[in-house]
């Protein structure tokens, strides 16, 4: 009778543990996440085949999937299949089917209990990832309103983000001078702007063939097409009614006779370059044609043609010119020293497209030193040259040379040219930089090919004008000369001092230059004659104060002294970009799923993206979360989904998670989440507890319950009638 009492107990414990799991059950219906769990029983120990009651095994979860709602908010995960979130608080790991996420107050991804979620995050942001026009511009900001392209690529083990963005290259782009630049890779600024719209298309579609590869392919680099058009124009005058042609793609570009050979064929090569897809200019380095430094002798008929996209061909089917006094008979022309266009493969021809991108977009520098700015190039005169540039390899500004290059008496523009571009094999010259160029009789200075993307300040000193100032004052003059600055000026002998300054100014402007003075401008305002000097002039001596037919002149008064070395400024109506001006930044961001999984950094500005925080979150079916801003999309993490060889192992603490136990073994994870669950983003998994099916439950084991007690009261009765009959 004992043994059945105890039986009756271990049946009411077994009962109330039902009882507490489906009250459990039913009290979590609502929980995110929650798995239901059930109550396994054993019988316990027999004795003479009679068994002593009933334990309770084991309370497992049931891992099955629950149903999933969709919420709209973009931060809510589900997973769809078997996994599970991890989770960190400090140095505790859990792991949770509960995806109601949110951005913590550091920007990070965060479960609703403060517990970061784990994934693997992008690298930090290295300066060989970025490819910026300004060294100051690292990040985006609202200043790159263009976006030129953008693509998530995955590759193996790798998800890379590649971002280019430009400042408002249509606001920028300026039309090339056609008096300093023609013949010389002249281009329109509407043209500029074109160049730019066709290297985004390509640069876009290279992105986009790569993404797609699977393997991805080797990286080989691309360049452009360049051909040496021949006129073969040495010895022949083009007259009226001639005109240059060439066929390219099938389409005819033509050029009527204009002033002589040079001029015809500088407009020529204008028209070339400036149309979209192409760059040209007049050269006579026929063993360099790529290579032009100068264009002494355009009229032999000699053009390079280039094309703007790496990887681009182009066909040349005729050239030549027609012979309008001979009915038009063509003479034709030949094609050498062709560069062909070489298509890369892979990131190679990417990266080949970025550059000339990034260059059609920015451009190299230019400063131009226009004949007249330096006017004292007589082969007397001494000038300096020094820059300040910022250098890429030490990623700081430099000056160059550390002691101004000397560029002693030269007699004209091509002796500057040689001086900047001299190769003295020392470590800090001028030709490591900048390159000079003589284009049409003016100094223009550029930077390489290597550094377009760099700003840099020249300093020009050199032989400085001479300026004086004269006052006009009790003017009674009459009929006859009055002399100024060494020369005789008429006078009818009725004029105002007014009329006197106009008139001295009308002298000057009809013969200048004189042997000494290049201009004089008047100030009615205050009687003053103001004399320029040219440069060749030296130091004037300062005329005294007299009287000439009637007219008081004032002492000179000195203004600025020549023949002292001064700053050259450049022309700043030439000056500039060579581009379209604007500035030009991409951004290269890695996800490496084989480094150690750590948070995920949700905000844009803390990961060093833009100069704002926050964009359009999105997740895909794998955890790759990406942010878009202003049309720009960055993968900026993924989330980690790990498996276990038995889920029914891992230990529940609450709070919607769960801990590893040796039961369950160590999570296992996978790269880019393959063969694991899938991620449905706003959208959160339901509780798979059932309700009814647990009031069902809690019925059951009422039942059973009261049936236990029932045993341990009858045993209770007949230990009880047993004891009275002992009595």
């Amino acid at each position: 009778m004992v043994g059945a009492l105890w039986t009756g107990i271990s049946g009411l414990g077994g009962s109330q543990i039902g009882l507490d799991n489906e009250s459990n059950n039913i009290a979590n219906v609502n929980t995110i996440g929650y798995k239901s769990s059930r109550v396994s029983f054993a019988d316990q120990m027999y004795q003479d085949k009679i068994g002593k009651g009933v334990t309770s095994f084991d309370v497992e979860k049931m891992y099955t999937q629950g149903n999933l709602k969709i919420t709209g908010v973009s931060y809510d995960m589900a997973l769809s299949g078997d996994g599970f979130f991890q989770v960190k608080n400090g140095n505790e790991t859990y792991y949770t089917r509960a995806g109601n996420f949110r951005m913590g107050e550091g920007g990070k991804l965060e479960d609703v209990g403060q517990n970061t979620v784990q994934g693997w995050a992008i690298q930090p942001v290295t300066a060989d990832a970025i490819t910026s026009t300004d060294p100051n511009a690292t990040y985006f900001t609202s200043d790159f309103t263009k976006l030129l392209g953008n693509r998530v690529i995955r590759d193996t083990t790798t998800i890379e983000t590649i971002v280019a963005k430009a400042t408002d290259y249509t606001q920028t782009a300026t039309t090339d001078n056609a008096v300093i630049f023609t013949g010389a890779g002249y281009k329109s600024a509407s043209t500029k702007i074109a160049d730019v719209e066709a290297l985004i298309t390509e640069y876009n579609s290279s992105l986009a063939i790569y993404s797609e590869a699977d393997p991805k392919p080797t990286a080989s680099s691309s360049s452009s097409q360049k051909d040496l058009l021949n006129y073969d124009l040495a010895g022949k005058t083009l007259a009226e009614g001639d005109e240059v042609y060439i066929y390219i793609d099938g389409v005819k570009y033509s050029q009527s006779f204009d002033t002589d050979n040079a001029t015809t064929m500088k407009k020529f090569a204008d028209k070339l370059s400036d149309t979209p897809g192409f760059k040209a200019y007049v050269t006579d380095d026929i063993a360099s044609p790529f290579n032009v430094d100068t264009q002494t002798a355009p009229g032999e008929g000699y053009i390079v043609i280039e094309g703007i996209v790496p990887g681009q061909q182009y066909r040349v089917t005729e050239l030549g010119w027609t012979d309008a006094s001979n009915s038009n008979l063509a003479s034709k022309g030949t094609v050498t020293n062709v560069q062909p266009s070489v298509l890369g493969t892979g990131m190679g021809h990417i990266n080949s497209v970025k550059d000339a991108l990034a260059e059609a977009v920015s451009g190299k520098q230019m400063d131009v030193y226009t004949s007249s700015i330096l006017s004292a190039v007589d082969g007397v005169n001494d000038f300096a040259y020094q820059i300040e540039i910022y250098d890429k390899n030490t990623d700081q500004t430099v000056t160059i040379p550390t002691v101004p290059l000397d560029i002693l008496a030269p007699a004209d523009v091509d002796a500057f040219v040689a001086a900047i571009n001299a190769d003295t094999a020392a470590t800090d010259e001028l030709a490591d930089y900048v390159k000079a160029y003589n284009i049409n009789g003016s100094l223009v200075i550029k930077t390489l090919d290597s550094n377009y993307d760099v700003e840099f300040t020249g300093t020009m000193t050199g032989p400085i004008k001479e300026i004086q100032n004269f006052t006009i004052a009790n003017t009674t003059p009459t009929a006859g000369n009055v002399a100024f600055a060494g020369e005789s000026i008429a006078l009818a002998g009725t004029e105002t001092t007014d009329e006197v300054g106009a008139a001295i100014v009308a002298h000057f402007a009809g013969v200048v230059p004189t042997a000494t003075v290049e201009s004089v401008t008047y100030d009615p305002t205050t009687d003053t004659l103001t004399v320029n000097y040219l440069s060749t002039a030296g130091d004037v001596a300062e005329a005294a104060a007299g009287t000439s037919n009637g007219v008081d002149i004032s002492a000179a008064v000195e203004v600025t002294q020549g023949a002292l070395l001064g700053v050259i400024a450049r022309d700043p109506n030439y000056s500039g970009r060579e581009g379209a001006g604007a500035e030009f930044l991409q951004i290269n961001t890695m996800i490496n799923q084989t480094a150690s999984k750590s948070d995920i950094q949700l905000r844009l500005d803390t990961l060093s993206l833009t100069d704002s925080a926050f964009g359009e979150f999105e997740v895909d079916s794998s955890g790759l979360i990406t942010m878009t801003q202003d049309g720009a999309r960055f993968a900026i993490g993924q989330v980690a989904i790990a498996r276990f060889t038995d889920n029914r192992g891992l230990d529940p603490v609450g709070d919607n998670l769960l801990m590893e136990t040796t039961r369950s073994g160590a999570a296992l994870f996978n790269i880019n989440n393959d063969k694991m669950a899938e991620i449905q983003g706003s959208t959160l998994e339901l509780s798979t507890a059932d309700l009814s099916e647990s009031l069902v439950n809690l019925m059951v084991f009422q039942r059973a319950f009261e049936a236990n007690a029932k045993s341990i009261t009858t045993a209770d009765s007949i230990l009880t009638t047993l004891i009275q009959l002992k009595r």
